[in-house]
């Protein structure tokens, strides 16, 4: 009995072939030659991606690479042209705060953080370049949250499993924080830290990524919170300037 093709075998096969539509234009025995894979395995690859639109029909009975994976590398170069046009201005904020400060974007329903860099104060801070955390209990999370509808707040609540009991409050918090164009964290991902977060914006209705500046709360008490909205609000805004062209009101 012939095993099985493992997932992982499946996904390496898939990027064989993108490697060589990188290189040219090519029919399935081209492909199937040139990646050592059968006729049958080749085209069975080449037809799932074409209906998920990373690959293409082009000229003849040719393939090539498709519209979706433009998408994901114009995806790709916006994270990188916005971690290194952000980096000085998150330098400055770091500097002006001497706490830790964070630049996040929303993916696959969570928050993934692009670049951090650690405060001068003796805090430890459970975030990691690369690493994922919810979105309805992070100041970042709830700053990448700012542009949607009630309903998708609800929606993030609850999937995320937030404290059904304090639902409301949650949704009237996020009403406020909506209004005003900024987000706290006050103890709900972990309960000695506080965060101060700000949307990153490419257009009113576009929201990008989010900034954040997070410490403990014995050096980021509510009075201190209140104090750094605006200097949040301000890096973002250049941020969103320098990078996208747009500047919030």
């Amino acid at each position: 009995m012939t095993k099985p093709k493992s997932k992982s075998q499946t996904i390496e096969r898939a990027f064989l072939i993108f490697d060589e539509l990188m290189i040219a234009d090519q029919d399935i025995p081209s492909l199937a030659e040139h990646c050592k894979l059968t006729y049958s395995t080749a085209y069975r690859i080449v037809h799932f991606l074409c209906e998920q639109g990373y690959v293409q029909k082009a000229s003849g009975k040719k393939y090539k690479l498709g519209s979706k994976l433009i998408q994901l590398g114009f995806r790709a170069y916006d994270s990188i042209n916005l971690v290194r046009s952000a980096r000085p201005h998150l330098e400055v904020l770091n500097e002006q705060t001497q706490d830790t400060v964070h630049l996040a974007v929303r993916e696959s329903g969570k928050v993934v953080y692009l670049d951090k860099l650690a405060g001068y104060r003796a805090v430890n801070i459970s975030s990691s370049i690369g690493g994922r955390k919810n979105l309805h209990n992070t100041g970042v999370g709830k700053a990448l949250l700012l542009r949607d509808p009630p309903e998708e707040w609800a929606r993030v609540y609850e999937s995320e499993g937030g404290n059904p009991e304090r639902k409301a409050e949650f949704l009237a918090n996020m009403q406020r924080y909506a209004r005003a164009g900024y987000a706290l964290d006050l103890g709900e991902d972990s309960p000695n830290i506080r965060c101060v977060a700000a949307p990153i914006l490419a257009k009113p209705d576009r929201l990008i990524a989010a900034i954040s500046v997070s410490s403990t709360v014995e050096y980021l008490d509510d009075e201190r919170a209140g104090q750094l909205i605006q200097t949040v609000q301000a890096a973002a805004s250049e941020i969103s300037f320098e990078v996208y062209g747009y500047r919030p009101d």
